[in-house]
């Protein structure tokens, strides 16, 4: 989200024209922050041991609030608008475990034999958010060979945070070999979309996620 003291817009003339959401702020990041490093350690767990890990279970439930806390104030990103698309365009065979199946309306029967496809909202809110963060991470300037500006610089310093905490989970999760490194901060500010887009992709394989809107 664009800072809140960095709008284009500046300040409304009125209190009523402001925004939903506040944009990007210290209060927001430390709830964000706090919560991408719970999911990245517990999550995991909560997936490999969904009935037994009870730590990993509470952990998770602390984090979506704080995430909730985070965002509630920030706004979302653009993966959460582009979600409403790929959940309404589902496949009709399409389904994930642990949802109980129910009968749409009779208008949809004849075509789909009563059924319906389902995404959950968190997969089709991820489903795209490794293209999006590889295009946020990619200033306009540097593609026209210009200078980045404060705002771009900060959102490249988010994208290289984020893609660290993910790349040192993964590191925690798998283990330090040759085949698991993390790439250093320097090549993560070379292409910071590019980071944060395979660190998120590295996670979605870990827990057996779909790759893509075509699997969908």
């Amino acid at each position: 989200a664009i800072p809140y003291n960095r709008r284009p817009s500046g300040k409304p003339p009125s209190p009523i024209l402001r925004p939903a959401y506040q944009g990007s702020n210290p209060i927001s990041d430390v709830w964000s922050i706090h919560a991408l490093k719970e999911c990245t350690e517990y999550l995991p767990r909560v997936v490999e041991n969904l009935h037994s890990d009870e730590e990993a279970r509470s952990k998770m439930c602390l984090a979506a609030s704080s995430a909730g806390m985070g965002f509630g104030n920030a706004g979302v990103h653009l993966c959460h608008g582009m979600s409403y698309a790929v959940a309404s365009q589902v496949k009709g065979d399409f389904w994930v475990d642990g949802y109980q199946r129910m009968d749409c309306g009779r208008d949809n029967e004849k075509d789909s034999g009563g059924k319906h496809g389902l995404v959950p909202h968190g997969l089709s809110v991820v489903i795209n958010a490794p293209a999006v963060f590889r295009f946020t991470g990619t200033p306009m300037s540097v593609m026209n060979d210009a200078a980045m500006s404060p705002a771009e610089e900060y959102s490249m310093d988010r994208h290289v945070e984020c893609a660290t905490i993910l790349a040192n989970a993964r590191m925690k999760r798998r283990g330090s070999t040759a085949a698991n490194r993390v790439i250093s901060e320097k090549a993560m500010r070379e292409k910071p979309g590019e980071a944060l887009s395979n660190e998120l992709l590295e996670l979605m394989n870990d827990l057996n996620i779909p790759i893509g809107i075509r699997s969908l």
